[in-house]
């Protein structure tokens, strides 16, 4: 009973304090009702791409025939007449460039039985890399019910090369490629279509890669009024520029030279894109400033340049020679060696360029014996771009090693005693020598190697010299590589008869466009309506997939860059 009482109270006190409490509260009108505007629910517009490739359209020959329906694309365009495809310009390596987004250095894809090509110098009993499809990755992807299509007339680069493409049609020529991406534009639903012309390619291996080449040009002609069509039929799509955003590239897989393709000429590999869409502003991209590798890391990790058979050409023995380079590297370390035809430092014969950690070059020369030469010099790994040159010398009945950096002669040292300096190792940029010791990161540009001793003035016309074949011995110059390529896996040699004498790049290297440029470069001058990019196959495959949204993972290895991203503002909805 005492209990019931005790709660009883407890009850009546709680109230008594609530309706206090509610008594002495201040009270409001009740605000009226809010309801939030939602924001912008209208569904994001499809991206889809129509990718227009045409085998043999040199870059140069199409620029100067002005053909009416690409002119008109222009003015809503980026794009180039100065890109590339790729250093093999055969019909299967640059269509598995194109359609892999990796270069021939990797892939390896040289003919139509599209297998991959075994090199001297890889190493025995590696496994055959697998670089598959762009389809492969989209199939693997939240985006695999992607419509994809090819269309082409080669039938074994669609049974080969694209297994994994969702529509794959085998058309009898360009007029039969044409007329299937009409019917599938018109009354399919389409997200991802690539077109394959041929006949530009087939008119001139029957006369000649040229713009005044009747059948070239009038084949040219056709597949531009065919793209007209394409067009004509895209933009009639009740969505087009509304519900749906069409990305339409055109580009070349090859150019050609003569009546032939397949090699490295510049007019082989010299390709154009164009990357069309309604809301971009019309830029023009061109060639500009420095792109190249640095050689970095040891042992299975490394990058670097070799060239695997000089047949003696660039060894110095017992004749005269300078060699010269340009060089940038940010790192300041103990006693790697960064260049260097030698063997084994310092049991072998041969020359090495090596740094210490204050930042000089240094060189030991070993024939019978070895001249260590390590006195100081300017620094050059300070991560600007510095000249370093060094000749073999008869003089006074004697033999030296002149050193030089920049323009400035720094020292000169008696090696009559090495005699002979000889070896059969390659010329290397890049780790190797003295595999005890570290590397260092450093990139090249202008290397050369002339058979004779320049004189101190010649040696300081190097320093920015814009035309090498202006300089007063170039008649002697016997390696050239401007190492500033690009594209592709080699430093390719531009002197004067040289032939089999590139520098090979091995290991998971890449191509990078540098802020600062050798003096010997001219940098991009900013011009209305120009920006400088250097574009090639690999990008129009990753722009490809960017466009579509898709998830470009570093697993997949491709080399290509988006680009685009730097636009967004004239195409993205904010």
């Amino acid at each position: 009973m005492k209990k019931n009482i005790l709660l009883k109270g407890l009850l009546f006190t709680s109230i008594g304090m609530m309706l206090v409490l509610f008594a002495s509260c201040k009270r409001y009108v009740d605000p009226p009702l809010y309801f939030e505007e939602p924001g912008d629910t209208t569904k994001p517009a499809a991206r889809k791409v129509l990718l227009i490739a045409i085998d043999g359209a040199v870059a140069g020959e199409y620029k100067k025939m002005g053909l009416p329906v690409l002119q008109n694309m222009l003015s809503k365009s980026k794009y180039t007449w100065e890109g590339v495809s790729d250093e093999v310009s055969t019909d299967a390596a640059t269509w598995k460039t194109l359609m892999s987004g990796v270069s021939y250095s990797r892939h390896k894809i040289k003919d139509s039985s599209f297998i991959y090509t075994q090199s001297i110098n890889d190493p025995q009993h590696t496994s055959v890399p697998n670089y598959p499809s762009i389809f492969s990755y989209i199939l693997s992807s939240p985006r695999n019910d992607m419509r994809t299509t090819v269309i082409s007339p080669w039938r074994t680069m669609v049974e080969k090369l694209v297994p994994e493409v969702l529509d794959p049609v085998v058309a009898a020529d360009d007029v039969a490629v044409k007329d299937s991406a009409l019917r599938r534009i018109k009354s399919g639903n389409p997200d991802f279509m690539v077109l394959h012309f041929n006949s530009v390619a087939i008119a001139g291996k029957a006369g000649a890669f040229l713009a005044d080449n009747t059948m070239y040009k009038d084949a040219a002609v056709k597949v531009d009024a065919y793209i007209g069509e394409l067009l004509t039929a895209l933009k009639a799509r009740p969505g087009y520029d509304k519900t749906e955003e069409w990305l339409v590239i055109v580009t070349s897989t090859h150019g050609g030279v003569g009546n032939s393709y397949g090699g490295p000429s510049s007019a082989e590999v010299n390709a154009f894109s164009v990357f069309y869409h309604e809301k971009f502003k019309q830029l023009e991209f061109v060639r500009s400033g420095f792109s190249g590798v640095a050689m970095k890391g040891t042992g299975s990790s490394v990058i670097r340049a070799r060239i695997p058979d000089d047949g003696g050409l660039y060894n110095p023995g017992l004749a005269q020679q300078t060699i010269s380079f340009k060089m940038k590297s940010p790192t300041k370390t103990q006693y790697p060696h960064f260049f260097s035809k030698m063997d084994k430092f310092a049991s072998t014969t041969g020359w090495s360029l090596f740094t210490n950690s204050s930042g000089i070059w240094c060189i030991s020369v070993i024939g019978s014996g070895e001249s260590r030469i390590q006195g100081t010099t300017p620094v050059v790994f300070d991560d600007k771009w510095h000249t370093v040159t060094f000749k073999f010398m008869d003089s006074a009945s004697k033999r030296w090693l002149v050193r030089y950096t920049d323009d400035r002669r720094i020292d000169h040292t008696d090696i009559t005693a090495r005699g002979t300096v000889t070896s059969t190792s390659p010329l290397t940029m890049g780790w190797a020598t003295d595999q005890g010791m570290g590397a260092v990161t450093v990139s090249f540009a202008d290397c050369m190697i002339f058979n004779t001793a320049l004189s101190d003035a010649e040696v300081a016309a190097l320093q920015c010299a814009k035309d090498i074949t202006q300089h007063p011995r170039y008649a002697n110059l016997i390696g050239y590589w401007p190492c500033g390529d690009g594209f592709g896996g080699r430093f390719l040699n531009k002197a004067p008869g040289a032939t089999n004498k590139d520098f090979v790049l091995q290991g998971a290297f890449t191509w990078d466009n540098y802020a600062e440029v050798p003096c010997s470069i001219t940098p991009f001058q900013p011009v209305a309506g120009k920006a400088a990019l250097f574009l090639k196959s690999v990008d129009v495959t990753v722009t490809s997939l960017y466009w579509l949204r898709m998830n470009i993972l570093p697993v997949w290895g491709l080399e290509g860059s988006k680009w685009l991203e730097q636009y967004e503002q004239e195409f993205v909805k904010l």
